[in-house]
């Protein structure tokens, strides 16, 4: 059964579509501490900022969902996207930290990679819970979210094996946790495309 969507019913994707912005906002913050060390510290203040942002939006949504009886999705699957997005926002606040114990030692390009394929797939989540009305159109989007997230997949592959060059241990410890936790991140985000995909096939 197709659920029709009315005015009443758009708060929970609106508080959806907040939450995935703050997602990409922070990639853009993780971003910015990789490329400038020096400001490190107000990027990751940001993060912390965002990450208070994305749980008062869960909170929001919870309610929100409790006390509709409308709904675009049923509300089990609304919660659902609603908690994978915020765990991805804690895991970009986590790299955050960890980026900030690194030092002066520079990132490999993989981590650049890496945020670029983060970023793509919050994109296309963030379009995923504006068009939660139109479900026939979110196939693609699907689709695309698995293929970017099996690129992070082989990138972080091949990231370990630079890691693995370095001569001091601590070093390959502290770069191999920002490398886990970006998959870690990513693969969140995969599996928001895995449930977009049981939404896709229970609601046609």
């Amino acid at each position: 059964m197709k659920f029709q969507i009315f005015p009443s019913a758009t708060r929970g994707i609106e508080l959806l579509s907040e939450l995935a912005s703050t997602i990409r906002n922070s990639v853009a913050s993780v971003s910015e501490m990789i490329g400038n060390p020096d400001g490190r510290a107000v990027q990751l203040k940001e993060l912390a900022n965002a990450e208070a942002q994305a749980s008062d939006l869960l909170h929001a949504l919870l309610t929100h969902l409790r006390t509709s009886y409308i709904s675009p999705l049923p509300r089990e699957d609304m919660y659902t996207f609603s908690r994978l997005l915020h765990e991805t926002m804690e895991h970009l606040r986590g790299i955050g930290e960890l980026i900030n114990t690194l030092g002066s030692t520079p990132l490999s390009e993989r981590a650049a990679e890496q945020l670029e394929l983060i970023s793509q797939l919050a994109e296309l989540a963030a379009h995923s819970v504006r068009t939660l009305n139109k479900l026939d159109d979110l196939e693609d989007n699907w689709l695309q979210m698995m293929q970017y997230s099996k690129r992070a997949a082989r990138t972080h592959l091949v990231w370990i094996d630079e890691i693995s060059n370095f001569s001091k241990a601590s070093t390959i410890h502290k770069h191999q946790r920002v490398a886990d936790h970006l998959l870690l991140t990513a693969n969140t985000l995969r599996q928001f495309s895995d449930h977009l995909g049981r939404v896709l096939v229970k609601e046609s």
